[in-house]
């Protein structure tokens, strides 16, 4: 330090006035207002009013040190060659800088991290645009930024090189620990306790969105983990996610499939994990061109029954991974699907989601208003009806008013009958 400033770390209460300075400068941005000194000592007070040139009495009286008068005093002193700021990072050993422009370092710093980025990756600019726009599904990333900037630029780097090698892009499926040590080397590097594993999931998510043109949450259960997995062609589990149906036939790499064909002779259902599902190629029904599709297991178990020879599937709730592959391969073979679900946001969401996904195909069955009335309940679900803003389809908006104004749950069991009745006319045509 400079021996000429050296007198202002030795001098009582110049080093707490010196940082009240430093902050009061920070926050208004330029040297102005006071500093409050009331609960300085008498021997601080003292040194402070000795500099000023006024009476100690005074300087106590005001309990207070202007900033702007501070300066003026040392143009009359031996440190006229120094503004307040020059002498109070001289003394303080620190650049001082307001918190606007503070501010705007920050900004600089992050801009530059991000442009380095689209630099490097410029066919990643979605990715790196959305992270930059700060929304809230990236806070915990912009954490990680503050943590260690370099390391997450690193980290995000790699992802994105794994994004671009996903197995979907040749049309494959791959387990997610061979398709880490496929891209990094290491086989656990994607787990989803680990930076990556997480990075990967919010790249994928995001990606998701971008194309569905449409707002989605970050998967929050393990259900919607791996569907959003199975989507980029990668498995964390093979045999947990399985779809339920009867009356379907299947060719795989060796013709007709024997254990589908015998489920058809014998009038059995298949509980069929999507590991087996990976070795089908082509899928229809049995009998027609239709196939029923329900969500609720007890509802299509009590049709199976009923309708000896109908094509059905059972989704056991919300779609899962092997429930998309029997679909995509059913709309492949030119098959025209009927879905049933229960009539509250959950179902109705699921039902417009199965039309997105399949405009051409898919013919809502029993998801009216008159249906929804038939099978309303008791059950409030006021903090679901939120759900019901994704719904876009004409053909559900008159049941989606319907739940609006009611903010009850309907359920298939209370138009089993009428769903039972449906496949036995449709059969009867034939």
């Amino acid at each position: 330090m400079n021996d000429k400033v050296q007198i202002f770390r030795e001098e009582p209460g110049f080093l707490r006035l010196f940082t009240l300075f430093k902050e009061k400068y920070r926050s208004l941005g330029r040297v102005g207002g006071s500093v409050s000194i009331v609960d300085f000592s008498y021997d601080e007070v003292e040194s402070i009013a000795g500099f000023l040139g006024q009476p100690v009495e005074d300087v106590i009286d005001k309990g207070k040190v202007s900033l702007l008068s501070f300066e003026k005093e040392l143009a009359q002193t031996g440190f006229a060659d120094y503004s307040l700021i020059e002498l109070l990072e001289a003394v303080l050993g620190e650049s001082i800088l307001t918190k606007s422009e503070e501010s705007r370092l920050e900004e600089d710093k992050e801009k530059s991290f991000f442009q380095e980025l689209k630099t490097a990756y410029p066919e990643g600019s979605w990715w790196w645009d959305w992270i930059e726009s700060k929304p809230a599904d990236s806070r915990w990333i912009w954490s990680l930024y503050k943590q260690d900037a370099a390391e997450l630029r690193k980290s995000l780097s790699i992802v994105f090189q794994a994004f671009q090698a996903l197995p979907c892009k040749d049309h494959k499926f791959e387990r997610l620990p061979v398709f880490a040590q496929r891209t990094t080397g290491n086989p656990h590097f994607f787990d989803n306790n680990q930076v990556p594993g997480k990075l990967l999931v919010h790249c994928l998510h995001v990606n998701q969105q971008l194309k569905e043109l449409r707002e989605t949450g970050m998967p929050k259960t393990t259900e919607e983990l791996n569907e959003l997995l199975s989507i980029y062609g990668l498995m964390r589990d093979d045999l947990w996610s399985f779809v339920t149906f009867r009356g379907l036939l299947a060719e795989g790499e060796s013709g007709l499939h024997p254990v589908w064909q015998a489920s058809v002779r014998t009038g059995s259902v298949l509980n069929v994990p999507f590991k087996e599902l990976l070795k089908i190629n082509k899928i229809w029904p049995a009998n027609g061109n239709k196939v029923w599709v329900l969500e609720n297991s007890s509802v299509c178990s009590t049709i199976v029954d009923e309708v000896p020879d109908a094509p059905v599937i059972c989704t056991h709730g919300q779609f899962r991974t092997a429930s998309w592959i029997v679909l995509d391969l059913l709309v492949e073979s030119g098959c025209q699907l009927y879905y049933s679900g229960d009539l509250d946001p959950e179902g109705i969401s699921m039902a417009q989601r199965l039309k997105d996904r399949y405009p051409h195909h898919v013919t809502y069955w029993r998801m009216d208003a008159e249906s929804y009335m038939k099978t309303i309940s008791d059950e409030d679900i006021t903090s679901r009806i939120a759900k019901l803003d994704t719904v876009t389809s004409p053909e559900l908006s008159e049941v989606a008013a319907a739940i609006r104004l009611h903010q009850k749950a309907g359920y298939q069991e209370g138009i089993l009958a009428e769903l039972i009745n449906d496949i036995k006319e449709e059969f009867a045509k034939g």
